[in-house]
């Protein structure tokens, strides 16, 4: 099992998995040229396992909070036929180590009980701008307890 970033001819490849789980009534051409903006500010990681991408996720540079280096999770993503096999779990492990003294955003589309694994916390309703994907946020508890101390427009919108 390998962790690395995404290799450029990889992408699409990555992006015709995405498309099967978040195409949102778009054509695949759509949803590529959207995703394929976050790559400006932002890595794809894998997990390579006997050179197949089993896991992906994105790594995202965002605007700094209370002067703190702020990055977003997106796309978390492993291929039914993989799944269950503890490769998100690597995968984020890897992207959130050695982040100290930041924040690591993340819109949960599942049980958010899996990235609580990882110590993220959902962040308390009065920050929570979307009904379906719930706001999560892996921080220690001293910026924890200085984001609660923010308004709602200071925190990024649904990457």
């Amino acid at each position: 099992m390998i962790f690395r970033q995404a290799l450029p001819q990889e992408i699409d490849l990555i992006f015709i998995e995405g498309y099967k789980e978040w195409s949102k009534n778009r054509t695949f051409e759509q949803y590529r040229s959207d995703n394929a903006k976050e790559h400006a500010y932002g890595t794809r990681y894998v997990i390579d396992v006997n050179n197949e991408i089993v896991c992906s996720l994105i790594l995202l540079k965002l605007k700094d909070i209370i002067g703190k280096r702020v990055y977003g999770i997106g796309s978390v993503l492993t291929p039914k036929s993989h799944a269950g096999k503890g490769y998100a779990k690597e995968l984020l492990k890897n992207c959130i180590k050695e982040k100290e003294d930041t924040f690591i955003f993340l819109f949960s589309d599942i049980n958010p009980k899996f990235y609580e694994k990882f110590s993220f916390r959902i962040l308390p309703s009065k920050f929570q701008k979307y009904e379906k994907s719930i706001c999560m946020v892996y921080c220690n508890d001293d910026s924890w307890n200085e984001l609660l101390n923010c308004s709602i427009d200071s925190l990024p919108d649904y990457f």
